[in-house]
């Protein structure tokens, strides 16, 4: 494992990171060994844990990582997240959102629920979670914000955009007029924007803001686990993608095998290598539901692009990987 620095703070994580989402739900598959998971990804040298109160139910997400906190908090940089009230159901029935409560009350609030939840005192990074523009341009919430870092709960600030891919003006609001070291958004070497826009920022490019890549493997179309004919079942995550822009994906895919094929890579870690090979994102947030997908992916810190390889990459970039879209993606927005 190779580890990058958040921006100019203090926070030094590992390349790939360990989300609690798919261990707090089972939107992805089903994980029966959750603790498991947990030390598998410690065992594979991750440092960098991702959850938030929103991930399963009465904020499991957090609470399931209590017991490792306990005995390896130095060890582990911990980011959780505000903004949705965990207490309030669902705008919609099934996988939509909660509502959300940025009053500067309610953020102290949420942190302190965090805080009993994962048995620590601290926060590493502290992140709103897919917020819209309101509360990055709240000038109150910033200034709670700052108290919370002054009193010690908090020791840097970032925004996680989404939950779709988008939300532009959303993210270079925060990176141009707020004190965040992280910015989060999707971003997998098939869809690189936003995350390109972001990179090109001088904050980012500056190295004062570190970006983190989550949905790595474009839902599964960079992880050689699934294929243009499989079908998921409603209750998967994964189903909710266009079925179009799956088909696009897997296509333009098919112009990558430089990448994996006789280079050692799996599929998998040439998704994980070709993000890393960007150096304004700091880390990678794979979607792990086996131990197995763990050691892969965690490995591919090991593995990566050589300097021509990363100039192919960015080619077909630029060409849309010689491909002509059945499906464009909107990019989500509450500008």
């Amino acid at each position: 494992m190779r580890y990058r620095r958040f921006g100019e703070s203090e926070l030094e994580v590992s390349e790939v990171g360990f989300g609690t989402w798919t261990l707090a739900s089972d939107w992805w598959g089903r994980v029966d060994d959750k603790q498991g998971m947990i030390h598998a990804a410690l065992d594979a040298g991750i440092t960098f844990i991702d959850t938030a109160p929103v991930y399963g139910e009465e904020g499991v997400g957090e609470s399931m990582l209590a017991d490792v906190l306990k005995a390896q908090r130095d060890e582990i940089v911990l980011t959780t997240k505000c903004g949705y009230d965990i207490d309030a159901p669902r705008l919609h029935p099934g996988q939509s959102e909660r509502p959300t409560d940025w009053r500067p009350e309610s953020i102290r609030a949420q942190l302190e629920a965090s805080l009993r939840r994962l048995g620590t005192d601290y926060i590493d990074l502290y992140q709103l979670h897919n917020t819209r523009i309101e509360p990055i341009l709240d000038d109150a919430l910033w200034e709670e914000l700052e108290r919370l870092k002054a009193e010690g709960k908090v020791r840097e600030l970032g925004v996680a955009l989404g939950p779709a891919i988008g939300w532009v003006e959303e993210g270079l609001q925060a990176v141009r007029e707020r004190p965040i070291t992280t910015l989060q958004t999707v971003f997998n070497i098939l869809e690189q924007e936003p995350g390109l826009t972001f990179a090109a920022e001088p904050r980012v490019k500056s190295g004062g803001v570190g970006l983190i890549s989550r949905v790595p493997h474009a839902s599964d179309t960079l992880s050689g686990k699934v294929t243009p004919d499989t079908v998921f079942p409603k209750e998967d995550h994964r189903s909710h993608r266009n079925r179009e822009n799956m088909l696009d994906n897997f296509e333009k895919a098919a112009t990558l095998e430089f990448l994996w094929k006789d280079t050692g890579r799996t599929i998998g870690q040439a998704a994980v290598a070709g993000i890393l090979a960007n150096p304004a994102f700091t880390t990678v947030l794979p979607t792990f539901v086996t131990p197995e997908e763990i050691h892969e992916y965690a490995a591919a810190t090991e593995l990566p692009l050589s300097a021509d390889e990363t100039s192919m990459l960015n080619a077909l970039w630029l060409r849309n990987f010689d491909h002509e879209d059945r499906y464009q993606m909107p990019l989500k927005s509450s500008v």
